[in-house]
């Protein structure tokens, strides 16, 4: 803008700059964009300045110089059109020592720029300041100390499940009395359940961005955009044109599952703005923190299912065992192959290691696909039928399948973890008697402290080794109770008349295939198909 005073020092044109943003620490009226403006405007006029344009930063830190109006009114300097600048004070040109020390002492002298801090009393054309070279220095540590506390608080309030993003995920809106909390939006909350179900029915992110532009479902941004007034659905481009990238990473984030995911990337530093990804170990989780739009199985489905490529065959059908089948020595994935003759007119799995790599690398372990397909379709027809004769049977069955595998192991370590708890009572016996002769004086202080820290030590390791196999079968116990969530998952299937890939990444993990052997001159092949949260039955 072009201000117009009368009585003006035809020598100077200034440069009104005003700056504000959190590092300042507040954002009381003192520090207002508005209250700069009319103090620098007023020690203009009382001055004789001559307001070229006016400069303002509004929610930049002043520890990067990367502002655009900043760099405006660099351009304008360097063009010849201002010779003084006018902050309210040093901080407000920048929070970066080394930076203003360039500007001050480089920049603005080389091209003539008289720099006034109208509250520091600092003026250039006074000759040389003191001072503020020391206010440079306590301006960027009250920026550091405002990061270091902004940090904390991030932190605190990410361990207490709050959301501390400036904008909610898709299908979220922040609560209108709470903003660090969230609630489903009206609207998007109905297209990401929609996403979701779309997957896990057998469509892949791409048919979903197609039926999203057909329908006219409004992409994030441009949601965003209307939503907050920003812009007219006139003037945007491509509204409905979703990309696949978009639905993948709605579809892996957890907070569909009414978890609050913080902490997922940070700056290097106060100075430096470029941000790190931190790893998945690292970020906070804090689970249940508000209203989920999935239940877990659907979402542990729609994962599977977007892991995978789907690949298809030469006429164009999705291959059903895409990321299912692994290799029984080698733990690669299974490669499909198509009929390769007339004489050979199956199509085929094959060790994708001994494929790509040699046979010295894995065997093929070659399995026809119309064998694996008839396999799986009446082992998982057995799980339907026996799931009908009623929860009790069939967990019961499920559960005699596991104690059957691991009857030995359990065997093995309930007998060890017996032998392991009398001993260590035994221990505690010969302590106590130790003890007990040492009080009475048939031992010596020193030949006591020797025996019982021998053993101590002893029964300082069994302890650990109890604790070992309490895990152990603890956790066999927890594969028992699971039998109830396949009992749960299976009996929503009354019957199953063929395969799809939705059904398969619903029910089974993985399914192992084994190299084929040749027994009493007959080919016999092991193929293992372990169900989820039960294994292998």
């Amino acid at each position: 803008m072009q201000v117009e005073y009368r009585n003006l020092q035809q020598d100077y044109a200034a440069a009104v700059y005003c700056r504000l943003s959190r590092d300042d620490g507040t954002e009381s009226e003192s520090n207002s964009i508005q209250t700069q403006k009319q103090m620098l405007r007023r020690y203009a006029s009382e001055n004789g300045f001559a307001i070229y344009d006016e400069y303002v930063d509004d929610g930049y830190s002043g520890t990067t110089f990367e502002r655009p109006e900043f760099k405006r009114m660099i351009h304008d300097i360097e063009q010849g059109r201002i010779n003084v600048i006018l902050t309210k004070d040093l901080s407000r040109l920048g929070r970066n020592n080394a930076l203003i020390a360039h500007y001050t002492e480089i920049f603005f002298p080389e091209n003539d720029v008289r720099y006034i801090a109208v509250n520091d009393g600092i003026d250039t054309f006074c000759g040389d300041n003191e001072i503020m070279p020391f206010k440079s220095i306590v301006n960027e540590y009250y920026a550091k100390d405002i990061s270091k506390k902004i940090r904390s608080s991030f932190v605190t309030k990410s361990q207490n499940g709050e959301f501390i993003g400036s904008k909610p995920p898709y299908g979220y809106q922040k609560d209108p009395n709470n903003k660090n909390r969230l609630i489903p939006d009206e609207i998007t909350s109905v297209h990401t359940k929609a996403i979701f179900e779309m997957i896990v029915s057998g469509h892949s992110p791409y048919s979903v961005t197609k039926y999203f532009l057909k329908n006219k479902v409004l992409k994030p941004r441009c949601y965003d955009d209307i939503k907050e007034g920003r812009k007219t659905l006139e003037v945007l481009d491509n509204p409905y044109k979703w990309h696949e990238s978009s639905v993948v990473k709605i579809v892996k984030n957890p907070v569909y599952l009414g978890h609050m995911v913080n902490h997922k990337n940070v700056t290097r530093s106060y100075k430096i703005k470029k941000r790190i990804d931190i790893p998945i170990e690292n970020q906070i989780v804090v689970e249940n923190t508000h209203e989920p739009l999935v239940d877990n199985s659907t979402f542990e489905i729609a994962n599977k299912m977007v892991r995978v490529k789907k690949k298809k065959d030469k006429t164009g059908q999705v291959h059903i065992f895409t990321g299912l089948l692994k290799c029984g020595d080698c733990g690669k994935s299974m490669a499909y192959t198509n009929p390769r003759s007339v004489k050979n007119p199956h199509a085929f799995y094959a060790c994708a290691n001994a494929k790509r790599n040699g046979k010295d690398a894995c065997t093929y372990h070659y399995t026809r696909y119309d064998h694996l397909y008839e396999l799986v379709l009446q082992d998982i027809r057995k799980q339907v039928k026996l799931a009908k004769l009623g929860d009790e049977e069939f967990i019961q069955y499920l559960t005699k399948a596991n104690q059957q595998r691991q009857n030995a192991k359990v065997k093995k370590m309930t007998m060890e973890r017996a032998k392991s708890n009398k001993r260590f009572a035994e221990l505690d016996l010969i302590i106590k008697r130790l003890y007990e002769d040492n009080v009475l004086g048939k031992i010596s202080d020193e030949r006591f402290m020797i025996l019982t820290k021998s053993y101590e030590n002893e029964q300082s390791d069994l302890k650990e080794t109890l604790e070992a196999l309490d895990e152990q079968l603890t956790e066999i116990e927890i594969q028992n109770l699971n039998s109830y969530q396949f009992t749960k998952l299976i009996k929503k299937y009354t019957e199953i008349t063929e395969l799809t890939a939705p059904l398969l990444k619903e029910l089974i993990d993985k399914i192992v295939i084994h190299q084929a052997e040749t027994i009493n001159g007959k080919r016999t092949q092991r193929i293992d198909i372990y169900y989820r949260f039960i294994g292998t039955i």
